[in-house]
């Protein structure tokens, strides 16, 4: 499934947090738990994660706008790949939810 264009930006744990991807799992997934330590696991597991809010002094980034940058391995458009395609598919009707976007 392709990504919803919307997401590029959205860190692992952003998604792990913010999005209703739970009512989109089927049944026979299981524990909606698997993902959302799936998510976090991958957040863990940056090699370039982005820099958290802060004054800029140590590393952080303060505004939003400091925040998009696609080298940082957090962000959507490098994990998502990682997901199967019902997670993939239940994380992308949560932002459709959420941000009237269809899957």
């Amino acid at each position: 499934m392709e990504m919803p264009s919307g997401l590029t930006y959205y860190t692992a744990d952003e998604v792990a947090e913010c999005l209703p991807y739970r009512e989109h799992l089927p049944a026979e997934y299981g524990d909606w738990g698997k993902l959302y330590s799936k998510l976090w696991s991958i957040l863990s597991d940056a090699k370039n994660p982005t820099p958290l809010g802060g004054d800029g002094s140590d590393g952080t980034v303060e505004l939003p706008e400091d925040r998009l940058e696609l080298d940082n391995d957090d962000k959507a458009v490098n994990w998502w790949s990682q997901l199967t395609p019902i997670e993939q598919n239940a994380i992308a009707c949560a932002y459709a939810d959420e941000f009237g976007d269809s899957p």
